[in-house]
């Protein structure tokens, strides 16, 4: 995402050299990229071994309220009565670490011991190496709660290196448990996660940046499109035409989830599928269901959905796959999928989702959100439930703001598709609102106001440099 809005490359043609660390050099996406951006790339993976992956595992049982954290609680619960391993450790874990959990609330000094070996664990002389190799002014993680970027944060707060935090994503405050490292600065999507960074870690606001969501910025000629001429599938008539639709007919479009998110996805989208063949919607209404990446690539993929996939393809129902790259990234996208899920997404009737970041993607261009939150004709329990999403801190603030509507059963999933299908403005002013408040002013400039305080922060931080060496 980060390269797929020019960020990096706003930033080495203001003259700042940036470099990348990854996982995976030798992914395709990203080799293509550093060479058109002039960005240099360089693998890093910490050492993986049992207490590493278990390290990570049982921190939310020392450190987290899971009781109080539905998105901790559903994680436990899943691991407690949802896991498949023969393995009789990880099947006793979940048991044995709640019980250190409710240790933990009696006895506060096990906590303590539990973030000194932690400042122990994430000290990785490789990954102190590593930039010192580089010599970086400033190193920015985009996902602290992992174990490579916590350890090089911490690397580099060891080393004397200025960091920061930019979230890609909404949810990791809130649903991820606090972070093994943190930053000197933020930057946030907008009002809400800037409030929620200084609530969770008492941040300085000074310190937080909110900048918008570059990777949204692509979304924005469309969104202006459909302010000057009006919503209609027109916007999207070359890829609908590829997908063998009809260019200048009405649809639906229908983003998954994975299925550890909404088991029962796929039997909506067949039910929704037979609707719009029958003509229940509109005479010459049609149907786009679109896989998450983590549908068909990635450890959390159910391959059992591709047949069903492929058995709703018709005149009238396309699958639009996401184009994927084989890479040990788990959603390596190419860019011209982006592009593709934009217009789609604008020329849609409504758009329909299972609880994910698509609900943003939609209101940023302009579309009405419904989500369905259960599971076909099951009543799964809350910790497999696709309702489950919904308690989660992050996604109740959008549906109180009004952002997006919620089905809880078919009946009501009809009735909200009909209902916007017969007044597409209703609800416009909640989710403009909705919008603004998740990611500010949607105007296109995101990207460019994150590089502006990146360039800040790095020169300010080399501009202290000879000073700070002086005083040595």
């Amino acid at each position: 995402m980060v390269f797929q809005t020019g960020l990096l490359g706003k930033l080495t043609e203001a003259g700042q050299a940036a470099a990348v660390i990854a996982p995976d050099a030798g992914d395709a996406n990203l080799r293509e990229f550093c060479e058109e951006q002039s960005v240099e790339l360089y693998q890093y993976r910490p050492r993986v071994n049992f207490f590493t992956v278990d390290y990570l595992f049982k921190r939310k049982y020392f450190l987290e309220d899971i009781r109080k954290n539905p998105a901790l609680w559903a994680k436990h619960l899943r691991a407690a009565y949802g896991g498949t391993s023969l393995n009789p450790y990880i099947r006793l874990r979940p048991w044995f670490y709640y019980a250190v959990y409710w240790l933990v609330q009696r006895f506060p000094v096990l906590r303590e011991w539990f973030l000194r070996r932690e400042e122990r664990l994430l000290r990785d002389p490789v990954a102190e190496a590593l930039l010192r190799e580089i010599n970086p002014a400033l190193v920015v993680a985009t996902y602290p709660i992992n174990l490579p970027e916590s350890v090089l944060l911490r690397a580099a707060q060891h080393l004397g290196i200025p960091t920061v935090i930019h979230l890609l994503s909404w949810d990791n405050i809130t649903c991820k448990g606090y972070f093994p490292a943190l930053a000197d600065d933020y930057i946030a999507w907008g009002p809400i996660m800037k409030e929620e960074f200084i609530e969770y870690y008492g941040m300085d606001e000074e310190h937080v940046y909110a900048c918008g969501v570059p990777h949204f910025d692509q979304h924005v000629p469309f969104r202006k499109r459909l302010e000057a001429e009006g919503p209609g599938p027109a916007i999207a008539a070359e890829h609908l035409e590829k997908l063998g639709l009809q260019p200048d007919k009405p649809y639906l479009f229908m983003a998954l989830s994975s299925p550890v998110f909404c088991p029962r996805g796929i039997d909506v989208a067949e039910w929704l599928a037979r609707k719009v063949e029958a003509g229940d919607y509109e005479e010459e209404m049609q149907l786009i269901v679109r896989p998450h990446p983590q549908n068909v690539q990635s450890k959390m993929a159910d391959f059992s959905w591709l047949p069903r996939l492929q058995a709703l393809e018709s005149g009238r129902v396309a699958v639009d796959y996401p184009d994927l790259v084989k890479s040990e990234l788990p959603w390596s996208m190419q860019a011209k999928d982006m592009e593709r899920l934009s217009a789609l997404l604008a020329g849609a009737a409504v758009t329909i989702n299972f609880g994910s970041t698509v609900s943003i993607d939609a209101l940023m261009v302009g579309r009405p959100v419904v989500i369905s939150a259960f599971d076909g004709d099951e009543q799964l329990p809350w910790w497999q439930s696709a309702r489950r999403q919904m308690d989660y801190g992050y996604y109740k603030k959008l549906i109180d703001m009004g952002g997006v509507k919620v089905a809880y059963n078919y009946e009501q999933f009809d009735e909200l598709l009909r209902s916007y299908l017969a007044e597409p403005e209703a609800d416009r002013e909640a989710r403009e609102y909705a919008l603004r408040r998740e990611c500010g002013t949607p105007d296109g400039r995101a990207t460019e106001r994150v590089a502006e305080v990146l360039l800040k922060l790095a020169r300010r931080q080399q501009l202290a440099e000879p000073i700070a060496q002086s005083h040595e």
